[in-house]
């Protein structure tokens, strides 16, 4: 015989308060038969059906496994397409190290989580790229997001909808029309150079993809070091640059999907995480596996049994 679950501090605690408190009514018990001359045959009777009771309610917590069933194992798996941030505003300090060192930190977090998913990622500033295909291999991918830096890519400025066509893109080529989840998510501060057109929030509609928004940045705004000073425009002035989070909420909107928030004050990600394991993935893997059969429920009836008797013993604590 298997047991589902070890012998605990829960039963202990149990088997301690059934002890006190039987202790106390057994004594009890006892002095008023002794004051009414009756017998105590049937408190003793009481006390062996009750362990016996107790004892196999005790049993069937624990989860007795024996025999054999079949049971099918599933494993579910969805495709992800991360969009990264990296134009030059990414490097602001109001969140610390920087936007994008945060990014980097949280996606690695994310990944570790990813289970049995599809990850990509796509990395954009004025242009789209994608710097990694959709992929199970987890180490690599780390790879690919610990080398982001936002040298990476010719053009600077931002542009928000070529991230997002070339994702919906991708996703539709890519993935099996079966995958129940096409998902992207974006990590950007929301300063778009560029336009959305139309179509594409149409294509994202459409087809069902499902686009998580999360705003790198605060409100305030930080600036942009560069060689240990602050990053200065054409006519001298320090550049500030702040989070836009109406623009991104305002795509949101338009996609049908969910806007997020990521700064020293506020880390939506856990948010962000369970939102994602809540969509439904596709099948990947399916097995049958033969394990013990859980038959708790043999001794919770036999327990329930001893206790039914017990209501029928009577003990006689009072004279008419």
């Amino acid at each position: 015989m298997n047991w589902n679950y070890a012998f605990g501090l829960t039963e202990y605690l149990f088997i301690a308060l059934f002890v006190m408190a039987y202790t106390a009514f057994f004594i009890r018990t006892v002095r008023v038969a002794r004051q009414l001359s009756s017998t105590s045959r049937s408190l003793f009777i009481k006390f062996f059906v009750r362990s016996i009771a107790f004892t196999l309610l005790i049993i069937s917590l624990l989860g007795p496994s024996f025999g054999e069933a079949e049971q099918e194992i599933k494993a579910e798996g969805k495709d992800i397409y991360l969009l990264v941030d990296l134009s030059k505003s990414m490097e602001a300090t109001d969140v610390v190290p920087s936007r994008l060192d945060k990014v980097k930190f949280e996606i690695n977090r994310l990944v570790q989580k990813a289970g049995s998913n599809r990850i990509g990622l796509i990395i954009f500033a004025n242009e789209a790229y994608v710097q990694a295909p959709l992929t199970y291999d987890q180490a690599a991918l780390d790879l690919f997001v610990q080398s982001l830096q936002t040298g990476l890519l010719p053009r600077h400025g931002t542009n928000l909808c070529s991230a997002l066509e070339l994702a919906s893109q991708k996703i539709l080529d890519e993935v099996p029309s079966s995958q129940k989840s096409k998902i992207m998510v974006l990590f950007t501060d929301g300063e778009n150079d560029g336009s959305c057109n139309g179509q594409v929030y149409n294509t994202i509609r459409r087809y069902g993809l499902h686009v998580f928004i999360v705003g790198v940045g605060t409100l305030s705004g930080g600036t942009i070091p560069v060689d240990g000073e602050p990053l200065r425009d054409d006519d001298g002035d320090i550049v500030v640059t702040k989070l836009n989070p109406k623009g991104l909420q305002r795509i949101a909107r338009q996609t049908n999907g969910s806007y997020y928030e990521l700064n020293n004050k506020r880390n939506d990600l856990g948010r962000l995480l369970a939102d994602l394991n809540a969509l439904s993935g596709q099948v990947i893997d399916s097995r049958v596996v033969t394990v013990a059969s859980n038959k708790y429920y043999y001794f919770l009836g036999i327990a329930l049994l001893f206790l039914a008797i017990d209501v029928l013993i009577t003990v006689r604590t009072f004279r008419l």
